[in-house]
């Protein structure tokens, strides 16, 4: 099961988002395992303002895993030459564990150097869909061009990059372009991936005229 959806851990978390204290989050996740998450909320609480317990939490982060020395030399040089090679070559020196606590950092460090989200989304989606390459599209960083192009070498994941290629055209504003893409990510629906994530984000956003579209077109009203 997704340590994420577990009662205690989704207990604890509405309870610091509602002004508690992340100390009782972050030892749940430590207990279940989950230190790469745990260091990925810590991360995010220090940055807020007035963040009540950072001292107790910068002692926790220097306990859990971290990335390799050099690391942010690592990605200022990689910024010079991007490459999906360059990026698998400089995942080396990366444990298994600590995939998606790089992913996250290095996207918003090399977006702080000036990399567009195309660039990226195209190196770093070599090592995987992460939530953060997703959060990257839905802020409308990526283009649609990029995801179609991704989607073309996804094989099995074809219908999830063409659905996120329907959410970027979406947020370009092409209302054309968010239909047939949605309706491909239909077509290309598997066991694994659906286009039902997609047609909602654009769904609860959408107008009344997109919305007569997207009826018109068959795309889907729900997750069910």
């Amino acid at each position: 099961m997704d340590v994420h959806n577990e009662p205690e851990i989704r207990e604890a978390r509405t309870r610091w988002a509602k002004g508690g204290s992340m100390l009782p989050l972050v030892e749940l996740l430590i207990k279940r395992g989950a230190k790469v998450e745990a260091a990925t909320y810590i991360r995010h609480a220090l940055m807020l303002p007035g963040c009540p317990d950072a001292e107790a939490l910068r002692a926790i982060l220097e306990q859990l895993p971290a990335l390799p020395a050099g690391w942010d030399q690592a990605l200022a040089e990689f910024a010079l030459s991007p490459s999906p090679e360059a990026w698998k070559a400089l995942l080396r020196f990366v444990p298994p564990e600590n995939l998606y606590l790089s992913v996250r950092e290095a996207v918003g460090k090399l977006r702080g150097l000036g990399l567009g989200g195309d660039t990226i989304f195209r190196c770093l989606s070599e090592s995987g869909l992460t939530p953060t390459l997703i959060e990257l599209v839905e802020e409308g960083q990526v283009s649609s061009r990029e995801l179609e192009e991704r989607a073309a070498h996804a094989a099995g994941a074809k219908a999830t990059y063409l659905g996120l290629a329907a959410e970027a055209a979406f947020l370009a504003g092409d209302m054309l372009g968010t239909v047939r893409l949605l309706r491909e990510s239909m077509a290309n629906e598997s066991e694994w991936c659906s286009v039902r994530p997609h047609s909602m984000f654009v769904r609860e956003r959408a107008s009344a005229e997109l919305t007569e579209m997207l009826d018109r077109a068959g795309i889907p009203h729900d997750h069910a």
